[in-house]
């Protein structure tokens, strides 16, 4: 099943992820992100989180490791719509320094009705 999918859209490259990102699937995500992102070169990197059902620390690695990129072609990365659970692991690792993390008002009205 596939893991990901990747756009192009007004200067965004949007990375929505799905279901279980673990080291398992990682690879395959990064392989596609970095050659997108080097054809691309966009103005920011999105990584979509809220289809994820699972994510470990080899998630956390992805969108870390892609942060060395993507410094160094001059593109921001946002992380959209994490769960509650991501979003704590994110912040743990103190994510929130280097990167956005941003909510739209879907994902905001699904929080509250947890």
């Amino acid at each position: 099943m596939e893991k990901s999918r990747i756009q192009y859209s007004d200067g965004e490259l949007i990375v929505h992820l799905y279901g279980e990102i673990d080291h398992h699937s990682v690879c395959a995500i990064r392989n596609g992100i970095d050659a997108a992102m080097y054809e691309k070169r966009p103005k920011s990197l999105v990584f979509e989180l809220s289809d994820v059902d699972f994510m470990d620390s080899s998630g956390l690695g992805l969108i870390l490791g892609r942060y060395a990129k993507a410094n160094e072609i001059g593109t921001g990365i946002i992380v959209r719509n994490p769960k509650l659970r991501q979003e704590n692991m994110l912040k743990m690792a103190h994510i929130q320094k280097i990167l956005t993390i941003q909510h739209t008002e879907a994902s905001q009205n699904e929080k509250k009705a947890e």
